[in-house]
């Protein structure tokens, strides 16, 4: 019997260790298996984060078009147009001293007198 109780000790020794060392390999390609998959995700989701990134810079520009369509060249056109009647007007003013009714001219006092409220304003400030 004790041959027949060293087989089966030695059996059961055997079965032991080839289940640890299964368990232990199986451990190890399973690890390898997931690593590769969260690698894949974390590509994955680097690869979206980048799209949504560009998304967003699209929407940046689309956004700042429509500022400058809306906003911008409408207020360069106004600008532009004002420029043209300042122009206009100073050079009408700049044509009063010669003007042979310049004394009695009731728009160049008119100027004259918002001129000097505009000075004491600005000295009041």
């Amino acid at each position: 019997m004790s041959s027949i109780t060293t087989i089966i000790l030695a059996i059961i020794g055997s079965s032991t260790i080839s289940a640890s060392l299964g368990a232990w390999l199986g451990s190890i390609l399973t690890r390898d298996k997931y690593k590769a998959e969260i690698d894949a995700l974390r590509a994955e989701v680097a690869a979206k984060m980048s799209a949504v990134e560009n998304s967003e810079l699209d929407n940046v520009r689309k956004a700042n078009q429509m500022l400058v369509e809306t906003v911008v060249e409408p207020l360069q056109k106004e600008i532009t147009s004002l420029r043209r009647n300042v122009d206009k007007f100073r050079k009408a003013i700049e044509k009063i001293p010669g003007c042979p009714h310049a004394n009695e001219c009731p728009v160049s006092r008119q100027l004259w007198d918002d001129e000097g409220n505009d000075d004491n304003r600005q000295g009041a400030v």
